[in-house]
């Protein structure tokens, strides 16, 4: 299904080579450009739409990941990198991976040009590139020693902006291990600051004038950027030091105060599905609520191009499966509009409204609205305010198997749990030895956990199904470990990580 937006931030902090020297900054950026872009006051960017590649081992997968998103966008697209950058002996700029080797970077690197690649084969309409990293500047200028090809036409794309950090080697703190880099501390300062005289919305070629001086009078390596065709004037960021001007308001203030006095008097829907049902396909504005004595609370804001009804009814799936919430205590609101949403994103409007009056959803910001970002993101530690931390997944789900002899391949159980449970069940690539294991079913209705211990034991030690906070996994791999892990099946045996999520549950404590 192809999506509107998407920003794919990758970050790359730790190596395996001992050559390269492990970058704590490059964490500390890549989660500083993820709470700009989601910003309500700032780039507004939705978190589903914010997908965070952090320490990628791999060069390989991190291309697929890469591509498979940009294909995927058919609206704005931006790629953020920050790490180690690699010239290779052709001259060709590589981004280092985990696995990435200095002496081989066109081999165990991400060539700059299967970045290019992506962003040819993408239908984004708006396609942005921030690179901070070493070498950087040299896709837009190239660099005529010997030895070293031309890399000018790497940035010229039709519809693509490029800002990148240094011509030669960028610039690290040394003992800072709260910093980031200064390429995107500088960066983000500006954003968060605002720029004076500058127009209502910050386009990366307002911001970089700015980020140029800031730097060159800090003495740091000085950036360049590159864009074509109007994509220079894309709306990076709301501008906080604009203090108004005569120029034409496409929503005069009067009419925002309107929008959002009709939308608080919309009534409060049961979070049901017969209450979703009654939808029609509507394209609009919505608000999830918990329900309490006293007052509602709003957790959540999201606007749907589309149906709030499909949005609505996946959010209620996901909802029924956690743990520590209820969905008979939560509701919803809305407001149908005809309005081109993309354009006016009316749930940037509630967001900053609701910051306004220090009432931030709980939810925004925190990966509820995701849907599964793919393999890349398993190893990604959860932070305490993550929903899927919040809310783990309930392994104690129940799956109904209507089969007539209760007999199934292992492949025939490993999609009929896809299909009941209600969260992410991923699978390796089929495999031919899911088609050749049997295994009976002892009754028609089982446990998730049931379910997966029946699993492991009929695949053997070969296979593991590690079942995480926000979704279960089953790879062919041995003891591999992942953080906020819930509970390990494998062969025979069984590993609980968090015992207090499986006693919430009911479960056993196998560990």
């Amino acid at each position: 299904m192809e999506s509107d937006d998407a920003a794919v931030l990758i970050g790359v902090s730790g190596y395996r080579d001992p050559s390269l020297l492990d970058v704590p900054a490059a964490r500390n950026s890549l989660h500083a450009m993820r709470r700009l872009l989601t910003s309500p006051e700032l780039c507004g960017w939705s978190e589903d739409r914010v997908h965070v590649l952090e320490d990628p081992a791999g060069a390989t997968d991190l291309a697929l990941e890469l591509h498979r998103l940009a294909e995927e966008t058919t609206g704005t697209l931006l790629i953020y990198f920050v790490g180690h950058g690699i010239v290779s002996k052709s001259g060709a700029l590589c981004l280092a991976a985990g696995d990435t080797q200095l002496r081989y970077p066109d081999l165990t690197g991400l060539e700059y040009d299967k970045v290019r690649s992506a962003l040819l084969d993408s239908p984004a309409q708006v396609k942005l590139v921030i690179l901070d990293c070493c070498y950087s500047g040299r896709i837009i200028h190239g660099l005529a020693g010997a030895g070293e090809s031309q890399l000018v036409d790497s940035t010229d794309i039709r519809g693509v902006y490029t800002l990148t950090a240094a011509d030669q080697v960028a610039h690290v703190p040394s003992r800072d291990e709260t910093a980031g880099t200064s390429f995107t501390q500088v960066l983000c300062d500006i954003v968060r600051s605002g720029i004076p005289g500058a127009p209502p919305a910050l386009a990366l070629t307002d911001i970089y004038p700015k980020l140029k001086s800031t730097l060159k009078a800090r003495g740091l390596p000085e950036p360049n950027q590159r864009g074509t065709d109007t994509v220079e004037s894309y709306p990076f960021s709301r501008n906080v030091a604009y203090t108004g001007g005569t120029g034409f308001r496409l929503l005069p203030q009067e009419h925002v105060d309107r929008f959002l006095r009709i939308l608080a008097a919309q009534p409060h829907h049961d979070l049901t599905a017969e209450s979703i049902e009654t939808l029609e396909d509507w394209p609009g504005v919505y608000l999830l609520h918990r329900e309490s004595r006293d007052a509602s609370q709003v957790l959540y804001v999201a606007r749907n191009d589309r149906s709030i009804a499909v949005r609505l009814g996946q959010h209620l799936r996901k909802i029924s499966g956690r743990c520590y919430i209820d969905a008979s205590d939560l509701s919803f609101s809305y407001l149908k509009l005809d309005d081109d949403l993309s354009v006016l994103a009316p749930e940037r409007l509630v967001l900053q409204h609701l910051h306004a009056q220090g009432r931030s959803p709980l939810w925004n910001n925190s990966g509820f609205g995701n849907n599964d970002a793919g393999r890349m993101r398993d190893s990604r530690r959860r932070g305490g305010d993550d929903f899927d931390v919040l809310h783990p997944i309930d392994l104690s789900w129940p799956v109904r198997f209507d089969v007539p002899t209760l007999k199934v391949t292992a492949y025939e159980m490993t999609v009929h749990l896809r299909s009941q449970l209600p969260y992410v069940f991923r699978i390796e690539a089929r495999d031919a030895e899911l088609d050749r294991v049997q295994l009976t079913l002892p009754e028609s209705s089982l446990r998730a956990d049931r379910a997966f211990r029946l699993l492991a034991a009929a695949l053997g030690d070969s296979w593991q199904i590690s079942a995480l906070v926000g979704q279960v996994l089953m790879y062919r791999e041995q003891g591999k470990r992942y953080p906020n892990a819930i509970r390990y099946y494998a062969g025979m045996q069984t590993v609980t990580e968090m015992p207090e999520v499986c006693k919430a549950v009911g479960l056993p404590d196998d560990s």
